[in-house]
C-alpha cells in the first residue's frame, strides 16, 4: 500500500487564497471604460424583470460611482456537477429564474502510480449529466446521472489472488434534491439544500435501496456587485453527509484481501458518514469581458469522517499493507480552479482542476486523487419562451402623407414599497440616471410613473426619507410601459446615550452595561467610569454589574437623533432597608427638621429606599403612609401631607418615576397605641412604606 501525503498547511493556502479576493474586487471595481458586452437578445419572457434573483442595487454617493448594477443575465445560472446551481462541488445560495431549465454535462480525468497499491499504475474517467429547474421563485429542483470507469494495474506481488477486475465500470448513479434560497439583505442570500443519492446495484441492473444516501444543510452567498459594483461573490456551504455506499460490497468475506478492499471502494466511491465544508468565491466578468463573458472561481473543501475506522488498516496488520504506519486523521481536504465562458447563445464552455491537499488516513477510506481535470459545457433554457407564441412581421410599403414619426418612448410605472411591511412608500423620489429634468415622486399608495423613456434599459434611482437608497434596471421595450416594483429597506433610526459609573463617593468604576430591550446590546465602561453606545430608538432596562456590589437596574428611553446622558452611581449592598412581603423596613425611623424638612443624616436611608425600587422594577407602585399623634389637632393632617411629599420629592429627585410613588397624610388617624404620654404618642408619629406589584 502506499502513503498518504503528509498533512500540508492547508489552512495557510485558503487564508492566502482569500485574502487576495478584496484586492481583486477593488481592481475589478475600479473606475475606467469597459466595453459594453456584445449580448444575445433575450426570449420574450426574460426581457421584463420577473420573479426569481432580486435587481441588484448598488449604493451611491458624490464621491465615488459603483459599476452600475444590472438584472443578472439568465444565462449566468449554471449547475454544478451534480446539480444545483454552483460552481463545480459547491451548491451556492441562488435558485434562479422561475420556469428556467439547466442543463450540463461535465467529465474528469486523473492518472497516478503508487497510487492505492504500492506498485499499482491507477487512471479513472468520471461522467455526469446534471439539470436543474426552478419552479418557484424560491425553490429549484435538481438531479443528475453519473458514471465512472476506473482501471487499476498492479502487479499482483506479495497479495492474495486479486478479486477486483483491472477495469471497474459504474453507470446509472441517480442524483436528486431540492434546494431553497431566500435574500435576507442587500447582496445576501441564504438557502437550504436536501439531497438523494441513488447508487446503482453491482450485481444486477437496478438501485441498491439500502445503499441510498443523502445529505442536508444550509447555504450562504454574499455578491458585491449591488454592494459596491464589484464583481465579486463569496459562497460557504456546510452538511451532513450520511454515506451508506458500504452496502454496496460485502466486505466481510475473508478471502476479499484488503487491496481488494482499497481498489473496489475507491472504484464504486464507497465512504463513510461525514460532515463536509465548503468555501467559494467567484469573479462574474460578464459585463467586462465582452464578447466572450467569463466567471473565475475557486473553491476549498474539508469533510470530517464520523464514523468509525476500519479496524484492518489497524495494528500491526495496518503497517504491513500501508509500508508503515498508516495515517489515522479523520479530515480530507482540497482546492478547486475553474473557469467558465459563455461562448454562444447561452452555451457556457468550462474547465477545471481539482487539487488534493490531504486524504483521509487509510482506516477511514481510500485517498483523493493528487489532482482531477475537469473540462464541461452547460446550457440553459427558458421554458417561457417556448408558450409564448411566435410573432411574424411582415413590411408593407405605403405612400402617406408626411407627419410626425409615432414616438417608441415609454414610461416606467411601478410601486415603491417598504421591505419591513410590504406597504407603499409616499414621497419617494424616482429618478432617472444621466437624465435631466426626470425626478418624479411617489402618490401615498407608493405608485409612481417617470417620463416617457427610449427604448432599451433604464437606470432608476430610488430614494425615501428613513429608508436605504436603491438602484435598479428596467427594460423599456418599443413603447410599451414597463413595470417594475421596487422594495426599499428601512434605514434604522438611532440614538446614543453615554455618561458614567461612579461609587457612592463620586469614585470612577469599571463595569459592564446591559441594554435590554426588543434587541439586546452591551458596553463597557473604562477605568475612568466612562461608557458610551449608539442603540435603536425605543425604551430599554440598563442592567450594571461589577465585582462584589449587586447589580443595578435603571430605566432608559432612546430617542432618534438625540444624547442622553446617564450617570449611574454603585452602592454597596444596602442594610438600612429591607423588604419583606409588601413592607419595606427601615434601620431607623424617618425624622424631619422642624415640621416637614427631612433631616439630612435620612438621606441615606432614603437613597437604600431608591436602589431598591430601581433594582426591582417589577414593584409597581411605593405608598408612604404619614400619621401624627393628636397633639397637633386639626394641624396634623396638613403636616403628615406635607412630610409624605417630603419623602416623595427625594426619592423623585433620586431617579424613581414619580408615578411609581403614592404620598399620604393620614393626620391622627389610625393610632397604634392611646395617644397617653410622649411615649406613645411618638409610636403613633410613624411612616409606613408599602409596596405594590
Amino acid at each position: 500500500m502506499s502513503m498518504k501525503p503528509a498533512r500540508p498547511r492547508a489552512f495557510v493556502v485558503l487564508f492566502a487564497f482569500l485574502a487576495a479576493s478584496p484586492a481583486l474586487a477593488q481592481t475589478a471595481a475600479a473606475p475606467g471604460p469597459a466595453p459594453a458586452p456584445d449580448e444575445e437578445p433575450l426570449p420574450p419572457s426574460l426581457q421584463l424583470p420577473r420573479p426569481g434573483p432580486r435587481p441588484p442595487m448598488a449604493a451611491t454617493s458624490a464621491d465615488f460611482e459603483p459599476v452600475p448594477a444590472r438584472t443578472p443575465v439568465p444565462d449566468s445560472f449554471l449547475p454544478s456537477i451534480m446539480g444545483p446551481i454552483g460552481l463545480y462541488h459547491l451548491s451556492t445560495a441562488e435558485v434562479g429564474p422561475v420556469n428556467h431549465l439547466r442543463l450540463a454535462l461535465h467529465f474528469d480525468y486523473f492518472k497516478s502510480s503508487n497510487f492505492l497499491v504500492g506498485g499499482d499504475e491507477n487512471s479513472r474517467v468520471d461522467g455526469s449529466f446534471s439539470f436543474g429547474y426552478t419552479p418557484h421563485e424560491y425553490l429549484e429542483l435538481f438531479g443528475a446521472m453519473l458514471t465512472s470507469s476506473n482501471r487499476n494495474k498492479r502487479s499482483g506481488l506479495g497479495e492474495p489472488p486479486r478479486r477486483d477486475p483491472e477495469l471497474i465500470k459504474s453507470f446509472g448513479d441517480l442524483v436528486l434534491g431540492a434546494k431553497t434560497a431566500v435574500p435576507v439583505a442587500r447582496g445576501m442570500t441564504l438557502g437550504f439544500e436536501l439531497g438523494f443519492r441513488f447508487l446503482s446495484s453491482i450485481s444486477d441492473l437496478s438501485v441498491s435501496p439500502s445503499s441510498t444516501s443523502l445529505w442536508l444543510g444550509p447555504l450562504y452567498s454574499l455578491d458585491l456587485r449591488p454592494i459596491n459594483g464589484a464583481p465579486l461573490r463569496f459562497h460557504a456551504s456546510a452538511n451532513f453527509y450520511v454515506d451508506n455506499s458500504k452496502n454496496l460490497i460485502d466486505f466481510s468475506d475473508p478471502t476479499i484481501s484488503p487491496y481488494t478492499r482499497e481498489v473496489a471502494s475507491f472504484a464504486y466511491g464507497i465512504a463513510q458518514n461525514r460532515f463536509r465544508f465548503g468555501l467559494g468565491v467567484d469573479v462574474p466578468l460578464e459585463q467586462r469581458t465582452a464578447p466572450v463573458p467569463l466567471d473565475l472561481f475557486g473553491e476549498y473543501h474539508a469533510e470530517i469522517v464520523t464514523a468509525k475506522g476500519d479496524a484492518t488498516f489497524t495494528g500491526a496488520s495496518g503497517a504491513k499493507l500501508c509500508g508503515g504506519p498508516c495515517t489515522t486523521n479523520r479530515d480530507q481536504q482540497w482546492l478547486t480552479f475553474g473557469l467558465r465562458a459563455r461562448v454562444l447563445h447561452g452555451l457556457t464552455l468550462d474547465a477545471g482542476v481539482d487539487v488534493r491537499l490531504q486524504s483521509v488516513g487509510e482506516e477511514y477510506g481510500a485517498p483523493l486523487p493528487p489532482y482531477l481535470v475537469i473540462f464541461g459545457a452547460s446550457y440553459p433554457l427558458d421554458i417561457d419562451a417556448f408558450t409564448k407564441p411566435i410573432v411574424v412581421t411582415r413590411t408593407i410599403e405605403r405612400n402617406v402623407a408626411p407627419g410626425p414619426a409615432p414616438s417608441l418612448d415609454a414610461p416606467v410605472t411601478g410601486t415603491v414599497k417598504s421591505a419591513r411591511d410590504g406597504k407603499g412608500v409616499p414621497n419617494a423620489i424616482v429618478a432617472v440616471v444621466n437624465r435631466p429634468r426626470s425626478r418624479v415622486g411617489t402618490d401615498p399608495d407608493g405608485s409612481f410613473q417617470t417620463v416617457p423613456l427610449p427604448p432599451g434599459p433604464a437606470l432608476l434611482d430610488v430614494s425615501a426619507p428613513g429608508f436605504e437608497a436603491a438602484r435598479v434596471t428596467a427594460a423599456v421595450i418599443l413603447g410599451r410601459p414597463a413595470k417594475l416594483d421596487v422594495t426599499l429597506t428601512p434605514r434604522m433610526a438611532t440614538g446614543n446615550v453615554r455618561g458614567k459609573v461612579t461609587d457612592a463617593k463620586g469614585q470612577p468604576m469599571q463595569a459592564s452595561l446591559r441594554f435590554a430591550g426588543a434587541e439586546a446590546f452591551s458596553a463597557q465602561a473604562d477605568a475612568s467610569g466612562n461608557f458610551s453606545a449608539a442603540l435603536p430608538v425605543g425604551p430599554y432596562r440598563v442592567i450594571v454589574e461589577m465585582p462584589a456590589m449587586p447589580p443595578k437596574e435603571v430605566p432608559l428611553d432612546i430617542v432618534e437623533g438625540q444624547d442622553k446622558t446617564l450617570d449611574i452611581v454603585m452602592r454597596g449592598p444596602n442594610t438600612n432597608v429591607t423588604l419583606a412581603g409588601d413592607v419595606v423596613t427601615l434601620k431607623q425611623p424617618l425624622k424631619f427638621k422642624g415640621a416637614a424638612r427631612l433631616d439630612p443624616k435620612m438621606q441615606a436611608t432614603l437613597d437604600g429606599v431608591a436602589d431598591l425600587l430601581q433594582e426591582h422594577p417589577e414593584l409597581r407602585t411605593l405608598r408612604v403612609d404619614v400619621y401624627w399623634d393628636s397633639s397637633a389637632g386639626a394641624k396634623a393632617k396638613p403636616l403628615t401631607e406635607a412630610q409624605a411629599k417630603a419623602i416623595k420629592d427625594y426619592l423623585v429627585k433620586k431617579g424613581v418615576s414619580e408615578g411609581r410613588v403614592e404620598a399620604i397624610g393620614h393626620g391622627s388617624e389610625n393610632p397604634l397605641v392611646p395617644n397617653i404620654g410622649p411615649v406613645n404618642k411618638g409610636k403613633n408619629r410613624r411612616v409606613e412604606l408599602h409596596v405594590a406589584q
